[in-house]
């Protein structure tokens, strides 16, 4: 349909755009997004957060969702020494250095014994893994102190040294009577130096939670990795990112379940591939041209007055009947408009191209 505008009316709706007196055809038309895609995990883990919902603006390089990924834990006391960065392949860091983390155990000497100098007695010759046991030297008494056994295998089991004062290579005596009476005597061991412990993990490196050359703790956090294959981006890796503007249209992931790397976890409607969408008839059609500057009115909003500008894009070289009772055919025009900062996918609005009055 055409209508004629006053001066007064285009002064202040286009200040500047158009000329002062103009009859312009005016059609309705729909937000639409020509290319719709998805978001994808670089890496794969359980999803620990999600920050956003579906209708969403965001802007490139916000935060979706959140990942949580395998923890690797100390499994005794000692110093930590850490090899890679975040963003490397944990297979690797270990194929080249041994392992991701090292630990010099804080308990620096370990015992290789057997039951076969044990008191004999049908209980000593029973050694329960776990169990606090008693040391003295063989050949020097004044050296004593106590240990913990680590693993046992018929007669023979090791004991972590966790107090006393030993000479690597020493004979030990080994008691579960801290008196050391004779009737407990479990066996006998050579005291050897602990080597360092090295911890490897599988995918790739996302966090060391301590320092180079700390001391840590059994149960203490050494590293973490998330499944998949670093992409280079910048950032948190635990994050799943936006990697434009746009808007989330759903979403495919919740708080506890898992994804793998690659996987697509939103559909999102990129702001640039935002259009505008009028089917014009072919009566309206001529007033219509690639090319041409248009205005774009968002009609419900509060204000009504809310006006932006674009231009026409494409239109349509295959129409539809425009309605039942009509005998034209309606061409579809679609319009780019110079900015999406107000538009929302599916919003309606009026467009207007302008022309010198006849």
């Amino acid at each position: 349909m055409k209508r004629l505008a006053s001066v007064l009316a285009v002064l202040i709706m286009l200040p500047c755009a158009f000329p002062a007196l103009a009859e312009y055809a005016e059609v309705t038309g729909q937000v639409v997004n020509l290319s719709p895609g998805n978001v994808i995990a670089d890496l794969g883990g359980m999803v620990s957060d999600i920050l956003v919902s579906p209708g969403d603006s965001v802007r490139a390089g916000d935060v979706l969702a959140k990942l949580r990924g395998t923890k690797v834990y100390a499994l005794q006391d000692g110093t930590a020494h850490f090899f890679g960065e975040a963003g490397d392949s944990a297979e690797m860091v270990t194929e080249r250095y041994g392992a991701v983390a090292w630990i010099e155990p804080a308990e620096a000497y370990r015992i290789s014994a057997s039951t076969k100098t044990a008191y004999d007695r049908e209980e000593n010759r029973i050694i329960h893994p776990g169990e606090t046991v008693y040391l003295r030297g063989a050949d020097d008494n004044r050296h004593t102190g106590a240990g913990m056994v680590t693993s046992v295998s018929g007669t023979s089991f090791t004991v972590e040294v966790t107090e006393g004062s030993f000479l690597t290579g020493e004979g030990v005596i080994i008691f579960r009577d801290s008196a050391f009476a004779a009737q407990s005597r479990l066996g006998r061991g050579d005291i050897s130096r602990q080597g360092p412990v090295a911890y490897t993990g599988e995918g790739i490196l996302v966090s060391y939670p301590v320092e180079e050359g700390a001391q840590v703790r059994k149960g203490d956090v050494l590293f973490e990795t998330l499944e998949g294959s670093f992409g280079g981006r910048g950032g948190d890796l635990h994050d799943i990112q936006a990697e434009q503007d746009g808007t989330v249209a759903s979403l495919s992931l919740k708080v506890g379940g898992s994804i793998e790397s690659g996987s697509a976890v939103a559909e999102f409607y990129p702001a640039d591939q935002m259009r505008i969408s009028c089917m014009v008839t072919e009566t309206d059609l001529q007033d219509f041209h690639v090319g041409d500057r248009v205005r774009i009115e968002l009609i419900f909003l509060e204000d009504g007055t809310i006006s932006l500008e674009g231009v026409v894009e494409k239109i349509s070289g295959i129409g539809n009947q425009a309605a039942e009772e009509s005998p034209e055919a309606a061409y579809t025009v679609l319009v780019r408009p110079d900015s999406t900062d107000r538009l929302l996918y599916g919003m309606n609005v009026l467009v207007s191209v302008v022309k010198t009055g006849e």
